[in-house]
C-alpha cells in the first residue's frame, strides 16, 4: 500500500468514525460496588469536613516550609488564609451565599479546625486575596497526590459556567467557533456570560489534575493546552497519554505531547493528511489509527472521563456563579473544581480503598500540632 492509498484508507476510517458507522467494540462496563457507594454517600458530609481540614492544613504547612517567616505587623491580626480557604470550600460545597456561609460557620468552625469564626465580609474579601488563590492551587495539587503514581492517562476538555441565568455553554461555543476557524470569535450575544474553563482529568480515577479559568470570551481552548499539559506533567511525571476531542488533533499539540514523553490520541478531521510537516508524533498517531483502529479508539474514548467530570461538576453546582468581579468569578469557579476533587477522594476511599489522608499528610510531613 503506497502513501496515497494509506491516506485514502485513513480518511475512510475517520469518516466512518465521525459518522458513527465504524463497528467499534467498546470496553466492557466497569462494575460498581454499590454497598461501598452507599457507605460513601452516608458518610459524605463528615468525610468532607475532615478532608477539607486535612488537605488545607497540609497545603499551608507545605507553603510555610518553603517561605521565610513573616514579621508581625501592627494592628489586629489578619484571619489566616488557611481558615478562609476552608470556609470558601465549605461554602462552595454547600452552594450558599456569604451570609448563609457565616451562619453555617457558627456551627462547624471547630470541625474545620478554625482558630475562631469570622464574618461574611471576611469571606467576601477572601475571593480577592492572592494568598487565598495561591493556597487553593496548592490544595488542588495535593488532591492529586494519592494517585500520583497510579494515573498515567489524562484528557483536557473545555466547558463554561454561566454567571446570570441557565445557559448552554456548548451551544454558545459552537456558534462562536462558526465565526472563525481558530475559535477566537466573540460569543453571539451579550446575554451569554460564561467563565470559560479547561480542565485536565485523569482517565481512571477522574480527578482534576489542573484547571485554568478565564472571563474573557475571545479565548479559545487551544490556548490553554500547553500550560495545562506542562503543569500536568509536573504533577504526574508518569504521564503516558493525552486524550482529547478533535480540537487537539493538530501538529503543535502532537509536538508538545512528544516533548512531554507522551502520545496524543485525538480524532483528526476527515481531510487529514499523513504529511509530516515537522511533526513525527502526528504521523505516529495517524499510523496507529490506520494499523489498529480498535485499539486506537479504545485509547481515544478514554477522553469521555473529562466530559463526564464536566457534567458532574455542573450537576453538583446547578446554580450560576454568584460573583460579579472577574477575579472573584475565576476564584469561585476554581473552588468548584477543587471541591469536586475533595469530594471525589472521599468516594475513592470506599470504592477502591484509596489511602487518601496518609498520602497527603505523608507528602508534607507530620503536623506541627
Amino acid at each position: 500500500m503506497n502513501i496515497g492509498q494509506k491516506g485514502d484508507a485513513l480518511r475512510d476510517i475517520i469518516t466512518k468514525i465521525r459518522a458513527r458507522e465504524y463497528p467499534y467494540e467498546p470496553r466492557p462496563p466497569v462494575k460498581r460496588d454499590w454497598t461501598a457507594y452507599d457507605m460513601a454517600q452516608t458518610n459524605e458530609i463528615a468525610d468532607m469536613l475532615e478532608l477539607i481540614r486535612v488537605v488545607v492544613d497540609s497545603a499551608e504547612r507545605r507553603q510555610s516550609s518553603s517561605r521565610p517567616p513573616k514579621t508581625r505587623a501592627t494592628g489586629r491580626p489578619a484571619v489566616p488564609a488557611a481558615d478562609i480557604v476552608k470556609v470558601l470550600m465549605l461554602q462552595s460545597y454547600l452552594g450558599v451565599s456569604n451570609r448563609v456561609a457565616q451562619s453555617v460557620l457558627q456551627l462547624l468552625w471547630r470541625n474545620l479546625g478554625l482558630r475562631k469564626p469570622f464574618s461574611y465580609k471576611t469571606i467576601e474579601r477572601g475571593y480577592d486575596e492572592r494568598a487565598v488563590a495561591d493556597l487553593l492551587k496548592a490544595v488542588m495539587e495535593l488532591t492529586n497526590l494519592p494517585v500520583k503514581d497510579l494515573e498515567t492517562v489524562f484528557g483536557p476538555d473545555g466547558t463554561g459556567t454561566g454567571t446570570r441565568k441557565p445557559q448552554v455553554y456548548a451551544d454558545s461555543r459552537s456558534e462562536q467557533r462558526g465565526k472563525g476557524a481558530d475559535g477566537a470569535g466573540e460569543f453571539p450575544t451579550e446575554d451569554h456570560d460564561f467563565v470559560n474553563a479547561v480542565a485536565v482529568v485523569g482517565a481512571v480515577y477522574k480527578l482534576v489534575a489542573t484547571v485554568q479559568s478565564a472571563t474573557r470570551r475571545d479565548i479559545g481552548e487551544l490556548r490553554f493546552f500547553e500550560p495545562l499539559m506542562r503543569e500536568t506533567k509536573r504533577i504526574h511525571p508518569n504521564l503516558e497519554r493525552i486524550v482529547g476531542d478533535g480540537l487537539y488533533a493538530v501538529r503543535p499539540c502532537c509536538n508538545l505531547a512528544e516533548e512531554l514523553g507522551a502520545e496524543l490520541r485525538s480524532l483528526p478531521r476527515r481531510n487529514a493528511s499523513l504529511k509530516r510537516l515537522g511533526s513525527d508524533e502526528w504521523v505516529h498517531m495517524l499510523h496507529g489509527l490506520l494499523e489498529d483502529p480498535q485499539g486506537w479508539l479504545r485509547d481515544y474514548f478514554q477522553r469521555e472521563a473529562s466530559e463526564n467530570v464536566n457534567g458532574v461538576v455542573k450537576q453538583q453546582n446547578p446554580q450560576p456563579l454568584r460573583k460579579r468581579l472577574p477575579g472573584r468569578l475565576t476564584t469561585e469557579d476554581f473552588l468548584r473544581w477543587t471541591v469536586y476533587n475533595v469530594r471525589r477522594l472521599c468516594y475513592l476511599v470506599y470504592l477502591v480503598r484509596l489511602r487518601v489522608i496518609p498520602a497527603i499528610q505523608g507528602a508534607v510531613g507530620p503536623s506541627a500540632s
